[in-house]
């Protein structure tokens, strides 16, 4: 595995640039497939924290697609952060982070995601969780499977992966005080 992997593994999520999705256009409650790109810009160094072990903490800039065309994620750009730790001796690896992906009008999505410890791979698997969100993903919340892969950039010096997202999601009953 390049060592550029765990950046790589670091922002699985969704996102993308457009118009933005209006709330009487998505359903309470649904299924979901969203295809997903990111791009790392500057990978770090991994930190070694033990023999044959390291660390590193990622950025990474997020776009999506829905495969629908439109409805929930369509054309929204994300950013996500986090760690991830190699044992380049058991060749395992695990990655824990958060996204947050915005809609045109600002409305934010809130995303917590995890890769437990599994073997190095271009294509790892991961889960994670919709935690809220402001405007029309206020009380959001719901389950997503991540399958990831790690593309070669043409570009020298970041890192770049792409992947789906499928899931359900629902939102909260909105009481007499929410708007």
């Amino acid at each position: 595995m390049h060592h550029h992997a765990p950046q790589l593994l670091i922002a699985l999520a969704i996102g993308a640039v457009g118009l933005p999705a209006l709330a009487d256009d998505m359903p309470r409650s649904g299924e979901y497939k969203v295809l997903f790109t990111g791009i790392n810009s500057s990978p770090m160094k991994p930190l070694p924290m033990g023999p044959n072990r390291t660390v590193t903490v990622s950025q990474s800039t997020m776009s999506a697609l829905n495969v629908t065309g439109g409805g929930f994620l369509h054309n929204m750009a994300g950013r996500c952060a986090g760690m991830a730790t190699m044992d380049n001796e058991a060749k395992t690896f695990e990655n824990h982070g958060y996204c947050v992906y915005a809609d045109a009008g600002g409305d934010q999505i809130f995303e917590k995601f995890d890769y437990p410890t599994q073997p190095q791979s271009a294509t790892p698997r991961g889960t994670g969780s919709w935690n809220g969100g402001t405007g029309k993903f206020s009380g959001i919340s719901g389950e997503i499977e991540i399958n990831n892969t790690r593309v070669n950039p043409m570009t020298e010096g970041i890192a770049q992966f792409t992947g789906t997202k499928t899931g359900r999601y629902n939102f909260e009953a909105v009481t007499a005080s929410a708007k």
